[in-house]
Order: C-alpha cells, then structure tokens, then sequence
C-alpha cells in the first residue's frame, strides 16, 4: 500500500512540474538598472552582473549616437524602469544565448507575464527577428497585428515602424516637427536632411537652406522627434 502511495505521489509531482509555468524556467535574477526599453541590467544569483538584451523585440532608441531620441523611445524606456527596477525576474534563454556586443539575449518574465510580450502589446516595441531564437515569434507576431490594428504607442505613426528598423523621417507628420510650427521660428534650427538640429549659438545655424528646415522651441522637442545636436 504504501509502494502505491509512493508511486501516486512522484506522479503528482511530474505532472505539477510539467504543468509549470514557463515563467519558472531560467536564470533568477534581480533588475539594478534600465539602460533602453528593451535593455536592462541584472544581477543574477551567483552574484555576477550582466547586461540583458530582450530577444524578439526592439524598442525605439534613447542613447543611439546616430539617431538619438527616437519617437516612443523616453516613453519605452520610463515604462521599463518603472516596471523592472528592482524587480526578481527570470530570464529565459533562446538558442543563442548573447549577441555580437555580449550582451545576454533572453525573454524576461516577471512573475507569469513575459514582459517582451507586454512591450509589443502597449505598442512600445515591434517584432524584431534574428535567427536562430524564434521560439515566440508567431506568437509576438499576433500580439504586434493587434497593436498595430489599436494604432497603439509606435503604431499610431503612419509608416514610422518598418521590418527593419524605425522610419524617424516619418515624424514629419506629427505637428512637434512641422515647419508650420511658427512660435518657434528664430529658436531651434533642424534640418530634415540630416536630422541635426542647431542653436542659434552653433557655427553652422545660418547654412541650412530654407526648404529643409524645422522649427524646434526646446533641445527636448527636437530629440524627441529624433534630431540629435549639431557637434558645433
């Protein structure tokens, strides 16, 4: 009787496991810092420190030296440290395990929600695909047709988010950037060529020719239509 007892509970057991939630499956870790909305920094439970990329998703950029402050970037990246900071996550591993910059690539689940996932859903980052680690690609994919349907975060930019990257050109529309924006006009200085804006300051403010400019009144509202500063 108790030979039977035994075996019915090891069958519980393996069914308990198997039945667990994926969110349990991983690297423990704790959230220190936020560097972008889809990067982080951890520290895991052998007390080493790693930078974490999140596989299957790319939020706009905040600290690109080329494009700077993307549309949705801040607000991906404030949602992120807001969510993660301090939290215990797991991270859950694909097939390849870092990038090219040695970063750790891996799906962050907090508690039973996998957090890339959220990302995608309140439209603060697209699907982004890089071979071999496509584990929740259809998945992702499903929630991102969704968003785009709900004309959600970067999804309510006509043409703004592409298959390979995000279209700052696309921002022309939005009034923050448009050359009808007549109250700023003699402040900052953008020229939509080359997306980099200039002060009135600069040594290079006069040479923009006129059918490429863009009226900014703050250094923060042309970063975040995707300008960066003029080096002079």
């Amino acid at each position: 009787m108790k030979k039977f007892l035994f075996m019915i509970m090891m069958i519980v057991s393996l069914f308990i496991t198997g039945c667990a939630s994926k969110a349990t499956e991983g690297l423990s870790a704790k959230v220190l810092s936020v560097t972008d909305g889809d990067t982080i920094k951890v520290q895991l439970g052998n007390g080493s420190e790693e930078r974490v990329r999140m596989t299957l998703i790319d939020t706009p950029e905040t600290k690109h030296p080329r494009v700077g402050v993307q549309p949705f970037g801040k607000e991906a990246s404030e949602y992120t440290t807001s969510q993660l900071t301090g939290k215990n996550v797991v991270l859950e591993l694909d097939v390849q395990e870092r990038d090219q910059y040695g970063r750790m690539l891996a799906y962050v689940w907090v508690g039973d929600t996998l957090f890339n996932e959220v990302l995608i859903q309140k439209g603060f980052a697209r699907v982004a695909v890089f071979p071999p680690n496509t584990k929740y690609v259809d998945q992702f994919r499903s929630i991102e047709e969704q968003a785009k349907v709900d004309a959600v975060g970067i999804w309510s930019i006509e043409n703004y988010a592409e298959e390979d990257g995000y279209n700052t050109g696309a921002t022309e529309k939005e009034d923050v950037a448009s050359p009808a924006n007549t109250d700023c006009n003699g402040q900052i200085k953008g020229n939509k060529n080359s997306n980099i804006y200039h002060l009135p300051s600069g040594a290079h403010y006069d040479t923009v020719s006129e059918q490429n400019i863009v009226w900014f009144c703050s250094e923060d509202e042309a970063k975040i239509a995707g300008y960066r500063a003029a080096k002079r």
